[in-house]
């Protein structure tokens, strides 16, 4: 049976520098980690080649995930958040996915993001 992606989630740190890490979330709630992503084209390329030859399918809710990252507020790092947000929000308007952030207040972890069985 083919695995359902429910999200990816960028854990791009905006007081490191790359590379980071893309999680993979299933509906089946397993988990599959992307390491060594450069910048946010590349964490696309490589979630793209996953999906190729795992044969993993996308939800017709998938979503890319950026967490807020309250420790960053009022500090340099702020800005540096928000163009990595920027630049995840379009990648998924480019390939017509959705794009949210969790964390902080916003009252949605990625757990919101998966859904159990089939997409209707």
């Amino acid at each position: 049976m083919m695995k359902e992606l429910c999200y990816a989630l960028f854990h791009c740190d905006p007081f490191k520098e790359p590379p980071f890490t893309l999680e993979l979330g299933f509906s089946d709630r397993s988990l599959f980690s992307i390491s060594g992503c450069e910048h946010i084209p590349d964490a696309i390329e490589k979630l793209e080649s996953y999906c190729t030859t795992e044969g993993a399918s996308r939800a017709a809710h998938f979503t890319l995930l950026y967490p807020i990252y309250l420790e960053a507020m009022d500090t340099d790092a702020e800005a540096t958040m928000h163009e990595v947000a920027h630049l995840i929000k379009g990648q998924a308007d480019r390939n017509k996915w959705n794009f949210e952030r969790i964390g902080g207040y916003s009252g949605k972890t990625r757990d919101s993001f998966v859904h159990q069985g089939p997409s209707a």
